[in-house]
């Protein structure tokens, strides 16, 4: 039966920044929250950059228009901070009803792990109070892990991304990435990492550990000058399947046994159906 996770990332609620179509943003998540609840997820996750980062009062009621809408939603939800995300942490959990720190959730056979990078630069930083943390509860997981975060952790260049191939280069990937990616290849346990932040649908693999990358509902580069109006959901089972919705649908598949022992690849995925197995 498997377990199935409705993922938003990158609404980007603000102004308008030119490709990224933030005033397009809290009606973009109304018409999600509608689809979601007629998917009936067994849970709910958002992986940040909710906000084009303004100032502190207009950031502040963009989010509890945002947050009015995720609080309707009659499911758990888990929420990380962006790089935009900058309103002081306790006030936006407070808001959200959420923890935005470092947590993990068991579900049946699966821990789904939340990994805080916010640090009030670009690209995030995946402190060493974070790393030790990961480490400590990785070891205690029993079956297999999916991790998640805002900015990608696969450490590689972003050949072809309009945002971070050249100019953000830098800021494509936390800090100490490299450090997290060892303690997976380690444990043996992370089946698939998960993150928003590059503005693209993006799979590769990298120490036999499937990266994905998935774009946001606002961004418009990939769909023609019209929001991509996109969000995912995430199937684990046996096999891990992946559907994004929108005007750039995407659909992949990770298949089991052999996901543990695969040679290290690089996909970098614009098919409709690409599998690593």
């Amino acid at each position: 039966m498997g377990i199935r996770l409705a993922i938003i990332t990158d609404l980007h609620h603000g102004r308008d920044t030119g490709k990224v179509r933030g005033p397009e943003a809290l009606g973009l998540l109304k018409k999600i929250a509608k689809q979601i609840c007629d998917l009936k997820p067994d849970a709910v996750i958002e992986l940040g950059d909710r906000l084009t980062d303004d100032n502190p009062t207009a950031d502040t009621e963009r989010l509890v228009e945002l947050a009015e809408v995720f609080k309707e939603l009659p499911f758990a939800r888990h929420h990380l901070s962006g790089n935009h995300d900058m309103l002081p942490k306790a006030e936006q959990e407070a808001i959200l009803q959420t923890n935005l720190g470092n947590h993990l959730v068991e579900m049946g056979e699966w821990t789904l792990i939340f990994l805080e990078t916010y640090d009030a630069t670009a690209g995030g930083l995946l402190s060493l109070e974070t790393l030790a943390w990961l480490e400590q509860n990785l070891n205690k997981v029993k079956h297999q892990a999916v991790i998640f975060s805002h900015q990608p952790l696969h450490g590689q260049w972003h050949q072809g991304n309009p945002y971070f191939e050249e100019e953000y280069r830098e800021h494509a990937c936390a800090k100490n990435a490299e450090l997290a990616r060892a303690i997976f290849e380690k444990s043996g346990k992370v089946r698939l990492c998960v993150s928003g932040h590059a503005h693209w649908f993006d799979l590769r693999q990298v120490g036999g550990i499937p990266y994905l990358t998935l774009l946001g509902p606002t961004e418009s580069h990939w769909s023609n000058g019209q929001v991509s109006q996109a969000w995912s959901v995430l199937h684990l089972d046996t096999d891990i399947q992946l559907e994004q919705f929108g005007k750039s649908p995407q659909n992949i598949q990770i298949k089991n046994p052999s996901w543990q022992n695969t040679a290290s690849a690089a996909v970098n995925s614009s098919s409709e159906l690409t599998t690593i197995s």
